[in-house]
């Protein structure tokens, strides 16, 4: 990234903010790759009050430091009065995160057992900071030094070290005191938690105390074995602990010589039930006997990470603490296996509700791996074998018709029917309570985008270019390319309706969103009327629930679903839910898009309570005003809150809105074998996002074929993949670019009617035109299947085939103008150094909205896909400028805030979770490919 004042400016912040910081360097000076030059980096000051003691936006609203794949972390205390403690204490149960201890536990006090007398610290100079690898404090006055660093020494357990400097010419002997208390709000939390107690009981343990967990499954955010426990145990070998409730007073002794120092250790452990209690006793014997060789190993282990992942010598000061962030929020959400996940994983975000525990997802995880590969490869690649440690075989229990597939999540304990089938019994050595606790946010209904073989490949290039570990990476590609291949295939056999070879985003059968014999259904708003019934049929429709107000349906049937799509307004339904929608938006990672017929309706803004004047609603009704714009709708609204209603509802002008909302409906199709079973559903919508990553996927995929050994399955398949690949770039840019607008999009396999512009035999019916495809496919020609569906407008979809190489650069060049069109992307130029750039929908999309999800907000994945975009096609300049201005406008990238999920295309407000792995990926990359360059 080119130097600027205002990047001088924020490193010089850094640096300022950080107490104790021995960087003295410029920030135009690459620094060194040693922990103590990157000082509070990320804030991890915090006082929790609650165990639930969230920001805003529901995120724990504290970064607590965790390491090494443990499942517990720390807090700077936030008060003077405060240090000297193990500040607030944070778990991460099976699913979610907690406080436990606000910033004053395990508090030290110092008494002269000569006088009985506390040693008076209220005037001691006080330093508390952060490094990468540790907390710090430093407490100081005429006669005491105490220096207390806390690391990680196992994947359970943390250890402090407490150096207590004698500065008199006299011996001193000391009591050590510790206190504390965890906290208890059981009763706000909800779900009857407050009758169930959290707490089990907490008892004295090894000088130290021991908390033990009831059982406990709440949607509230906890979820634990009975049994699972958080320790502390102390090196001090004379320490006594007294219980009162849920608090506690260690006591112990210690010597120490005129004008010398000692030095003891206090091990704190959090294991989820009895088994790892048991393995993890002689582990923290070791870390009590050995606590100096462990802080030096955690030290050295995180100067290793600093070694290799700053690799850019060219970046600033600024632009490596950017890095380093990045690279610690990586670890920080780093889970060592627990439960049925055998592998370490990197979950989204340890401080956010749903994406903690170890829950792991495909997307993520790829975007993780390709970071984490340049400073810490092992962990990378155990996050990817945990996605392919559940990916479907042939005689799975549940989806036999899925071979191949990769679940959309998983998590420490498998869900209901995979416990009921024993299936995993036989496989794994799953601990029992996990094996009969079943998962509350695992998910099966959906798959995420195949860029499984990019982040592998990135990983066995890493290894052997960065790490001179030539063998490691034969023995990963060989291990990881028959499962690529196995996932590969899934996509062709499963999701590729018309059998064109290129595959749609669409639903897994599944019960969230088909019946048990295998029937699409949706759920609709509606009164129970004689047309509807007439036109489904009453063995199609079943009642489901009813509030008093509303009455939903369950209709059955792709044919069903269709006829109501056709007969919506007509049918006076006022609003409908289609799982298999839901399924397969989240499958292309991009929830809520436009293109997947997302866009806010008068109904939804009915639902709005806090949409109260007509201009509001009139803002809000974005289908209403897309019907005005197009189809010259009368959009002119009356009414009040929750009960608007458009002024002139006559016929003619309602069907001005019907033509429009046919525009935003989504078909689908079922998808079936050759033996004619259900294997999913497909949305009748060729994506060029999922187009261009199978491009490269088929890329990927013939690099590794040359590249494994001989033997290994799928090797000889290699030109199949090369062939595959020729053939989806020639139909990305003959089929999916529209040159009227310069961009591409997603291909319509129907018309808003329903109708297809294929026939059986693949070719176009009467009175359609569409082109044919050069390259073909197996042999065959192809035509288009379809037409762009400009309609819902321009998103980073649109560049998704630049990111992945299968532009061609005349298309390319057209696009990179509407990237940076101010009017469209480029938000940083709009709003006058305040926006960022690269939104998930352009701000003249129709269903555009600045703190929209997936319709406006800012993510860093796709900001980083639109950078490389812009660095392959020959606009180095723009791309540098553009990730320039996400640092100067991202709020919280140029101080001591922690990463975010995504951020406010115009103002670079953030939004979403903290401390977000995907986010943080993509900075990293940002880092090595733009900064300084």
């Amino acid at each position: 990234m080119k130097k600027t004042i205002l990047a001088i400016l924020v490193g010089t912040t850094i640096a300022l903010s950080g107490c104790n910081s021995s960087n003295s360097e410029s920030t135009e000076t690459p620094p060194s790759t040693d922990v103590s030059h990157f000082v509070d980096v990320l804030n991890r000051v915090g006082n929790p009050e609650l165990m639930k003691d969230r920001d805003a936006q529901s995120n724990l609203q504290y970064n607590a430091f965790t390491d090494f794949g443990a499942w517990h972390g720390h807090l700077l205390p936030s008060t003077d009065n405060a240090v000297g403690s193990a500040g607030g204490i944070m778990i991460v149960d099976q699913e979610y995160s907690s406080y436990i201890t606000n910033e004053n536990f395990d508090k030290l006090t110092l008494i002269d057992i000569n006088t009985a007398q506390e040693i008076n610290l209220t005037s001691a100079e006080v330093n508390s900071y952060s490094t990468p690898d540790a907390l710090h404090q430093v407490i100081e006055n005429s006669d005491y030094k105490i220096t207390m660093t806390t690391r990680f020494g196992s994947d359970r357990t943390s250890l402090i070290e407490t150096t207590i400097t004698n500065k008199t010419n006299q011996p001193q002997n000391l009591k050590l005191v510790w206190t504390g208390e965890f906290l208890r709000d059981f009763d706000t939390l909800g779900d009857d938690l407050a009758a169930t107690t959290v707490y089990k009981n907490l008892s004295s343990q090894n000088g130290g105390v021991a908390l033990t967990f009831n059982k406990a499954a709440s949607w509230s955010g906890l979820k634990s074995e009975e049994d699972a426990q958080f320790s502390i145990a102390r090196s001090v070998d004379n320490a006594v602990t007294t219980i009162t409730d849920f608090t506690y007073r260690s006591e112990g002794q210690i010597a120490i010589n005129a004008n010398a120092n000692a030095s003891f250790y206090n091990a704190y452990s959090y294991v989820h039930n009895p088994t790892e209690a048991a393995d993890e006793t002689p582990v923290v014997t070791n870390l009590l006997n050995q606590g100096a060789t462990a802080m030096n190993d955690a030290k050295a282990r995180w100067n290793e990470y600093l070694k290799h992942g700053l690799a850019n010598r060219s970046a600033s000061k600024v632009e490596s603490n950017v890095a380093v962030k990045a690279m610690m929020t990586l670890n920080g959400n780093w889970r060592s296996p627990a439960g049925v996940v055998q592998h370490s994983t990197v979950t989204p975000s340890v401080t956010a509700v749903w994406f903690s525990g170890n829950n792991t997802w495909p997307w993520d995880t790829w975007k993780h791996a390709y970071a984490m590969a340049h400073f810490n490869p092992d962990v990378a690649m155990d996050n990817i074998r945990t996605v392919f440690q559940f990916q479907v075989q042939g005689d799975d229990p549940v989806r036999p018709q899925d071979k191949g597939y990769l679940l959309d999540v998983i998590n420490y304990s498998l869900p209901q029917d995979r416990i009921d089938s024993g299936y995993y019994d036989a496989i794994y050595d799953i601990p029992s309570a996990a094996q009969n606790d079943a998962s509350m946010n695992w998910n099966e209904r959906n798959t995420k985008p195949s860029l499984a073989a990019w982040a592998v490949m990135e990983v066995y290039h890493s290894l052997v270019n960065e790490f001179d570990r030539a063998d490691d990476a034969q023995a990963w590609i060989d291990e990881m390319y028959p499962k690529l291949v196995a996932y590969h295939d899934w996509w062709l056999s499963n999701r590729d309706h018309n059998a064109n070879g290129v595959p749609e985003y669409g639903a897994a059968v599944d019960p969230s969103h088909n019946t048990d014999d295998g029937h699409m259904y949706i759920r609709v708003w509606t009164e129970l009327t004689d047309e509807l019934t007439a036109l489904v049929g009453a063995e199609n429709l079943e009642q489901i629930d009813s509030d008093g107000a509303s009455i939903r349906y369950k209709v059955i049937g792709v044919d069903s679903y269709n006829k109501v799509l056709d007969n919506y307004e007509e049918l006076a339904i006022t609003g409908y839910s289609n799982g298999s929608q839901t399924a397969t938006s989240w499958e292309s990672g991009m929830d809520d898009a436009a293109r997947f017929g997302f866009i806010y309706d008068l109904a939804r803004t009915n639902s709005r309570p806090e949409v109260t004047t007509v201009d509001e609603a009139t803002v809000y009704d974005q289908l209403g005003r897309y019907a005005a714009d197009k189809y010259e709708f009368n959009n002119a609204i009356q009414g009040s809150a929750k009960n608007w209603i458009y002024s002139d509802p006559s016929e003619s002008n309602m069907a001005k809105l019907r033509d429009a909302r046919r525009d935003w409906q989504v078909r689908f199709g079922e998808n079936h074998n050759s033996n004619s079973a259900l294997v999913g559903f497909s949305m009748l919508q060729e994506s060029v996002d999922q187009a261009s990553y199978m491009y490269s996927d088929n890329k990927y995929l013939s690099e590794m074929a040359n590249l494994v050994t001989e033997g290994v399955e799928g090797k000889a398949r290699g030109q199949e993949f090369v062939e595959h690949a020729n053939f989806i770039k020639d139909y990305i840019n003959t089929c999916m670019f529209d040159a009227s607008t310069s961009f591409y999009y997603d291909i319509r396999l129907v018309d808003k009617d329903g109708n297809r512009y294929l026939d059986s035999t693949g070719n176009p019916i009467d009175g359609v035109s569409l082109e044919r495809v050069d390259t073909p496919y197996q042999g065959k020609n192809v035509y288009c299947a379809g037409v762009v569906l400009k309609e819902r407008g321009q998103a980073p979809d649109g560049w998704s085939p630049l990111f992945n190489g299968a532009a061609s650069q005349e298309n390319a060049n057209k696009v990179m103008d509407v990237m940076l069109d101010a009017d469209k992307f480029d938000n940083s130029t709009a709003f006058q150094g305040q926006g960022v750039s690269f939104g998930t929908a352009s701000r003249d999309n129709p269903a555009y909205g600045k703190d929209i999800y997936w319709r406006g907000r800012v993510w860093l994945d796709q900001f980083y896909f639109g950078l490389q975009a812009l660095e392959k096609y020959g606009r180095h300049d723009d791309a540098v400028r553009i990730a320039e201005d996400l640092f100067k406008n991202g709020e919280g990238f140029g101080s001591d805030g922690a990463i975010r999920e995504n951020y406010n295309p115009e103002t670079g407000e953030v939004q979403g979770a903290a401390n977000f792995s995907w986010s943080a990926a993509h900075t990293y990359m940002m880092y090595r490919n733009f900064y300084g360059k």
